[in-house]
């Protein structure tokens, strides 16, 4: 593999960092265990040398061996580094078409990771598997999503990894140390005698005192130690005082003997950082090719500083290339990367003409300012993050009053909103606005700029950035409409529902008069937003569904998420499958929105391992591609799971975590987080101080805004709590808000059912929550179905019907086991047993429980797997996602103590579950 060096002999001075990461690749060999073994180490102390002597080993061992190399350059290819991996060797373990395809995938991490484990395991179902990857420290972020959910996903499967990094593994394998082992391997310098020994290898004499001189200057490095060896066999009787005393003075003495020209294509390569094609380079160097090209190359690649596959060069090793391009003047470096960048977007590939016109640029440099900014247009829709970035460094670079200041400053301020980097875009459009008077330009600005405050929750500043545009256009239809539009948006969340709802629609209908299209999305939006805060879901449907078709931006998530507070859960799950379809012909990620309502729609179906497993996603994503809003959201669906299953704790660490990322002023008011405090409080025995934490909440409900969490799912908790403490005052406003979702979308079973259920509660009323126990049965959501009947269950133990009451009971309690919600069912357990019953299921689940008993889902995937099906194949015999099975086999796995498909039939034998 061009770029790696070769150790001279056998690998000297690791004897125990071998054997420890070989005891780990073993266990894959012999009992088909998981494993991941983590190098870290300062530059040139050999880890890549340990890498591959593991990797050599495996291969003895009949072991399928994948291996890859991150770069510093190539951070700029999301994914390169996992991706290559498919394909290296000379056994590639995919085929050629199905690389291809995955190629495409690299804007949606998680279905790129999805497609990644079904090729991996049908690999691993045949043959031991040992993934290496070097130099994890310059992964790029989709390839550190990549490896973080690559090696749980693959727990149980004979696969083990060994990763490189400077750093101890950078955090890759945080989400494996539960359910794999892990061997981290810290490499320090080596012995003297070690360093000896390399020596000796090499020179094949024995080693001087004056040069064990030398050696001992490398401090134990064996790289070091290797540059200064390699001098030292250049060395004559008659030029024995060259040969280097340190790494800088060695390089400068293989580069000595060299040509002008060898010379500028070694620069050449630092430069580039990465294999660049021989023809190619000639062009970047503006070296003519011919003859003396190439007796050029061929003394650079005798030089040993670079290897050449025949196609590309490469420097031999990292540390060469930093100690090279620290030799070369600043004026060269920056020259040659421009070159550079000029040449990659010449070739159509502007991400990495990007990294080195990042590199290059300098204040008042337009051109590379422009390469930057065409490389983030290619880049936001994959890599969000970075490529905000990008534009933003590039637009530092610029100064008012040069030519393309106007033109490219425009273009950053419409990655920047694409990007939902809302603080920048608004910086660089007060930037803009500040120096260009045309109205349709600054029209255009202004647009980007409402859609930048609506995500910070400037709404107050929409208004008034919106009434400067009115007075600034002088009421021209098409933008008069357009911000007339952004004043009733911002409205939606500062006046009265009804009051925001007529604003929108009297926007929306004069938008549609002058076709303006920003005018009639933002029309669209805040007729969405007023229907949804005024409850009319179907309304908002209606709109939601109107405007991703008018903006072709995908709204979808607005869409399935009215569909949920429906009840039409079937064709939430139709769009959500659709989502995904879409997301694996196209390459189109799935934004953290969407993931989002998946998350809700597991929760609200009451399948908890799955909701906490894709709010989890949805966080890791969004801490990815920097978005803020579906992050917090995600959490708190990870807060009301843990709550549900008693896990208070679990909770409180969690609520924090959404403290710290909103803020603590912010958090303090806001909605969702209010609610888990209140909730945390009172499932911890203190519902009094639940309900102080939760007052201004209910003040003024039914006038309010309406935060897009007002989940029905909300109801019962409070109305519980307020119960208890006998405020009457709380339970009527709970009460209200039921019955006016209730009445506002008639013939939803969730709501209705809910509405009845409070307000027979409140008043009393027997035969009115029997009804809403009938209701009910029709709702989709598990855990309102176990609410209404646990209520229901209680108000009959009460009036004296004791048998009814616990079938009531019973049926919640199996609702609330199945869902995993631990401490709702044990309050139903504890009322049963206040009755004076017990159930043969308690025993058996409590008994099971120190034994951490498999649910049944996790029983029905186990058996599959046992029997020999993959992942895939499980979840086709199911009916169920790929990564639901991946999700209860991590979950068996960890019940079980076991790491191997093999260990978990094992294991359901000894249990008796398997013949």
């Amino acid at each position: 593999m061009p770029g790696i060096m070769r150790p001279y002999g056998p690998l000297r001075g690791r004897d125990e960092a071998l054997a420890a990461a070989l005891r780990v690749v073993r266990r894959t060999h012999d009992h088909r265990a998981s494993g991941v073994v983590l190098i870290s180490g300062d530059p040139g102390i050999g880890k890549t040398a340990l890498l591959s002597e593991i990797a050599r080993q495996a291969a003895q061992m009949r072991i399928r061996v994948a291996r890859s190399k991150c770069d510093e350059i190539g951070q700029t290819f999301p994914g390169a580094p996992i991706l290559s991996l498919l394909r290296a060797g000379r056994d590639p373990l995919i085929a050629a078409p199905d690389f291809e395809a995955l190629t495409t995938l690299t804007g949606n991490p998680l279905v790129l990771v999805d497609r990644m484990v079904g090729h991996l395991q049908t690999v691993a179902a045949t043959q031991q598997v040992l993934i290496a990857v070097d130099d994890v420290h310059w992964a790029d972020p989709v390839s550190r999503f990549g490896l973080r959910w690559l090696i749980p996903r693959l727990v149980g499967w004979p696969v083990a990894w060994v990763l490189a990094s400077r750093l101890r593994a950078d955090g890759i394998s945080v989400s494996a140390a539960d359910t794999v082992e892990v061997e981290h391997i810290s490499l320090g310098p080596l012995s003297r005698s070690a360093i000896t020994d390399i020596a000796r290898d090499r020179l094949g004499h024995r080693v001087s005192d004056d040069q064990q001189e030398l050696l001992d200057a490398a401090g134990g490095n064996p790289f070091l130690a290797t540059q200064i060896v390699e001098g030292l066999t250049r060395r004559t009787e008659s030029d024995r005082d060259v040969v280097p005393t340190e790494f800088h003075t060695a390089m400068r003495y293989r580069l000595s003997g060299l040509s002008k020209t060898s010379r500028t294509i070694i620069d050449g390569l630092a430069v580039a950082g990465r294999a660049v094609g021989i023809t190619e380079l000639s062009q970047v160097c503006e070296i003519a090719l011919g003859p003396d090209y190439d007796n050029a190359v061929g003394a650079a690649v005798a030089s040993g500083l670079i290897a050449s596959t025949g196609i590309e060069l490469v420097l031999v090793h990292d540390i060469v290339r930093h100690s090279i391009y620290e030799s070369i003047a600043a004026d060269v470096r920056r020259q040659l990367h421009t070159r550079f960048a000029q040449h990659f977007l010449a070739s159509a590939d502007p991400t990495l003409a990007a990294a080195h016109a990042k590199v290059a640029v300098s204040v008042g440099d337009a051109s590379n300012a422009r390469v930057m900014i065409a490389a983030a247009e290619a880049l936001v829709t994959t890599s969000a993050a970075d490529a905000a970035k990008l534009a933003s460094h590039a637009f530092d670079m610029l100064r008012p009053g040069q030519p393309y200041w106007a033109e490219l400053g425009e273009r950053t301020v419409t990655v920047l909103s694409s990007a939902q980097r809302a603080n920048d875009t608004i910086a660089v459009a007060d930037r803009l606005l500040a120096t260009v008077n045309d109205v349709d330009t600054v029209s255009r600005i202004e647009t980007h700029a409402v859609k930048a405050l609506w995500h910070n929750g400037c709404f107050a500043e929409i208004i008034d950035r919106a009434h400067h545009m009115l007075a600034l256009s002088g009421e021209r239809p098409d933008l008069a409409a357009r911000f007339h539009a952004a004043q009733a948006l911002a409205n939606t969340r500062i006046v009265g529902a009804d009051t925001a709802a007529a604003r929108a629609d009297a926007a929306l209908a004069r938008a549609r008069t002058t076709g303006d299209r920003d005018a009639v999305a933002f029309g669209l939006q805040a007729a969405g937003e007023a229907a949804h805060a005024q409850r009319r879901h179907q309304l908002a449907l209606k709109h939601f569904r109107e405007l991703r078709s008018v903006t072709g931006i995908s709204y979808l998530a607005e869409e399935i998420m009215q569909l949920q507070l429906l009840d039409r859960y079937d064709d939430a799950q139709m769009l959500l499958d659709a989502a995904d379809r879409d997301s694996h012909a196209n390459a189109e990620a799935l934004t953290p929105t969407v993931l989002f309502a998946k998350a809700k729609q597991h929760y609200n179906l009451g399948d908890l391992g799955d909701a906490d497993d894709v709010a989890a996603s949805v966080v890791e994503l969004g801490q990815l591609i920097g978005t803020k809003e579906q992050i917090v959201e995600a959490m708190f669906i990870r807060v009301f799971i843990a709550l549900l299953r008693g896990e208070l704790a679990l909770a409180e660490r969690r609520i924090e975590w959404v403290s710290g990322v909103l803020g603590a002023a912010e958090a303090a008011v806001h909605p969702g987080y209010v609610f888990c405090r209140g909730w945390l409080s009172a499932a911890g025995g203190d519902p009094k101080h639940g309900l102080t934490i939760w007052s201004e909440l209910l003040e003024q409900p039914v006038e309010s805004n309406c935060y897009s969490a007002w989940w029905p799912c909300w109801m019962p908790v409070l109305f519980e709590a307020a119960l208890a403490c006998g405020a009457a005052d709380l339970m009527k406003v709970v009460v209200a808000i039921a019955e006016e979702a209730a009445a506002r979308n008639p013939e939803v079973a969730t709501l209705d059912g809910m509405a009845v259920n409070l307000r027979g509660q409140f008043t009393d009323d027997l035969p009115m929550v029997a009804d809403s126990f009938k209701i009910l049965r029709h709702s989709p959501r598990r855990g309102i179905r176990a609410a209404g009947a646990e209520s229901y269950g209680l108000m009959l133990l009460n009036a004296g019907e004791r048998q009814l009451g616990l079938d009531r009971l019973d049926e919640a309690w199996d609702d609330y086991a199945y869902m995993g919600a631990a401490a709702r069912r044990a309050g139903v357990q504890r009322v049963m047993r206040r009755a004076g019953v017990r159930r043969t299921k308690w025993s058996s689940n409590n008994s099971r429980s120190a034994r951490k008993p498999l649910t049944d889902a996790e029983r029905r995937v186990a058996y599959l797997v046992a029997d020999g099906h993959t992942d895939k194949s499980a979840a086709k015999a199911l009916g169920i996602s790929v990564n639901t099975v991946s999700t209860h086999m991590r979950s068996a796995y960890t019940k079980l103590g076991v790491q191997s498909r093999v260990q978990l039939t094992n294991a359901l034998r000894e249990l008796g579950e398997l013949v």
